[in-house]
């Protein structure tokens, strides 16, 4: 899957709480995420997902096999 720089950003400012990085911080950040769904496979065009490792917490939005951005759970519509 791609993952977007913002869905990097989103990353940290979300999960990782942190409110100020560095383009090297979105580097690093946009590496792991790749890491994390380098087995994924999309079964529909856009959806979202549990974030793996934060199942409880964390929703990934996709679209098109790219990561478009990661939100909080209770964001999420049932």
């Amino acid at each position: 899957m791609i993952i977007t720089l913002h869905a990097a950003q989103r990353f940290l400012e979300r999960v990782i709480g942190k409110t100020e990085f560095t383009s090297k911080d979105l580097e690093f950040a946009k590496a792991y995420l790749t890491k994390v769904f380098q087995n994924v496979v999309p079964t529909s065009v856009a959806k979202s997902f549990a974030l793996p490792g934060f199942e409880n917490q964390f929703y990934v939005v996709h679209k098109h096999n790219a990561i478009i951005t990661i939100i909080p759970k209770e964001r999420i519509k049932n």
